[in-house]
């Protein structure tokens, strides 16, 4: 009976680090989509005490100040496609001289985002305002433009932005998220602590930054008269820090008590939900399905019920109660959230088929951005810190109570890129090799 519920324990482990572990856009991712994520909403910025900008200077590109062109010592052209590598070491889309001359302070540390098919990097300041610029490099514009549209969380509070050939501009929690198509490339900046029209200008430098894209002469979506009609009716699943698009995966290296790799694919997307596996080199396969709710992810709808799988065992779980979220749409250092849910599991194991109850409580703490280095690169990343109790009956008696602890750091627009667990069993060390978000 022991053994069965151990492998009950592990099975629903499984389970539970992959909620805890969520985080496009993804990103998702995510989203980020990459770097795209914030939910808007109409709450304005306060002013920075770092700029000294007028912001009805910065209406219009008509008015917009002489050092929106070409500030000095900038460079004076970019073609995102020289900087597309994982092994770039510099920051090359923005010049100390732009952050000086609009944001009145410079970087105080620059960390490229090292992938393949885009061009990202972060600039931290000493005050702890960030901005963060992205530059899909594998795309027209306008298809990874419109392919991101289709994951943000609400067409309302978006507005049309004079910039490039399309654009939007949201806010949401002293963050401000700009996507556009400029030149025929599509371009996120996101930026925390700093006056929206200053952040504007600053994507306004890629306008005469940008060469053209060959790939696309990109015809505008809308008129920015018609900021409704620029944004489509959108669905609940748009998250920070964990894309939610069909066919993204992931794929992780396992150290410790377990080893080996898996991959992470989000299978199927739906308005209101998605389904993701995770396929590990030993054989077993688990799939799950989620709900989304204005960003918020909630592993394990109700309705729907999870599998997990391998050569000599079958495991089907069924939701009896689900409350709380796993993972928030933009969690802030210090929030704190949690989840509990209560599995009814059958497992044919050997040819021993057992019934059981099993009661699941996460609780999770944000904690700060840190940086990261893995095999996919170096990020700058969330920390979030959750502890995990499994209680398993059978027959009404309590078998088997389990309990670990994990530390997960997620990167906007990327996802989860490393996970540290520690149970009574030992450790576990999950990192990122690779990750593909269409």
């Amino acid at each position: 009976m022991r053994s069965i519920s151990l492998a009950l324990a592990l099975t629903l482990l499984a389970l539970a680090a992959s909620a805890c572990s969520q985080g496009t856009p993804s990103a998702p991712a995510t989203p980020p989509m990459p770097t795209e994520a914030a939910q808007p909403t109409s709450q304005p910025i306060a002013p920075s005490a770092s700029s000294s900008l007028e912001p009805h200077a910065l209406d219009t590109p008509e008015s917009a100040p002489s050092s929106l062109e070409t500030p000095e010592a900038a460079p004076a052209s970019l073609d995102p496609r020289a900087l597309d590598t994982a092994a770039m070491e510099e920051c090359d889309l923005l010049a100390d001289s732009d952050f000086s001359a609009l944001l009145g302070q410079t970087p105080a540390e620059k960390v490229p985002e090292a992938e393949i098919n885009r061009t990202a990097c972060y600039y931290n300041f000493s005050g702890g305002q960030t901005v963060y610029v992205t530059v899909i490099t594998n795309q027209p514009g306008k298809e990874a433009y419109d392919g991101r549209m289709q994951y943000l969380d609400s067409a309302a509070d978006a507005e049309a932005l004079t910039l490039g050939e399309v654009a939007i501009v949201q806010e949401r929690d002293g963050q401000v998220s700009i996507q556009a198509v400029v030149n025929g490339w599509y371009l996120a900046l996101d930026g925390r602590g700093f006056e929206r029209q200053a952040l504007i200008a600053l994507a306004r430098l890629f306008e005469e930054r940008l060469l053209p894209n060959s790939q696309q002469a990109a015809e505008p979506t809308a008129t920015p008269s018609d900021p409704i009609s620029s944004v489509p009716d959108l669905g609940q699943c748009q998250n920070t820090y964990y894309p939610i698009v069909q066919d993204a995966s992931w794929q992780y290296q396992l150290s410790g008590v377990s080893s080996g790799t898996f991959t992470r694919t989000v299978t199927a997307v739906r308005a209101d939900g998605f389904d993701d596996q995770d396929v590990f080199s030993a054989g077993t396969t688990r799939k799950g399905s989620w709900a989304c709710e204005n960003g918020n992810l909630i592993s394990l709808t109700p309705s729907s019920g999870a599998t997990v799988a391998s050569a000599d065992m079958q495991a089907e779980f069924t939701i009896e109660s689900n409350s709380g979220i796993s993972f928030p749409a933009d969690p802030q250092p210090g929030e704190e959230w949690a989840q509990n849910i209560v599995y009814l599991g059958q497992q044919n194991t050997g040819g021993v088929t057992i019934e059981s109850r099993n009661v699941l409580a996460t609780s999770c703490k944000a904690g700060n951005v840190e940086t990261v280095k893995v095999p996919a690169g170096e990020f700058s990343a969330l920390r979030v810190n959750c502890s995990t109790q499994i209680d398993i009956y059978i027959s009404g008696n309590l078998v088997f109570s389990f309990t670990s602890s994990d530390s997960a750091w997620h990167a906007p627009g990327v996802g989860m890129v490393k996970s540290v667990g520690t149970t009574s069993m030992g450790n576990t060390e999950i990192v990122l090799l690779s990750h593909n978000i269409p």
